[in-house]
């Protein structure tokens, strides 16, 4: 994912209530941003994965569409 990615997806999450779902590439799996952990350059995101909370790097996820 790229810094302006990450960046959208975090002001969605964060300021307008409409968490980001992603998909990590390594494992497959989906889960919805809870929070992002921002520095001088972007960090992770801490994302919710059914019950599990963890933390998964930009460059190891994709954005995916938003279930209707």
């Amino acid at each position: 994912m790229k810094q302006k990615d990450y960046i959208d997806a975090c002001q969605r999450t964060e300021h307008k209530d409409m968490p980001a779902r992603l998909r990590n590439l390594k494992t497959g799996e989906i889960g919805t941003v809870i929070q992002c952990l921002l520095g001088e350059t972007p960090k992770a995101f801490l994302v919710k994965v059914g019950q599990d909370v963890t933390t998964w790097s930009p460059g190891e996820v994709e954005e995916v569409e938003t279930e209707h």
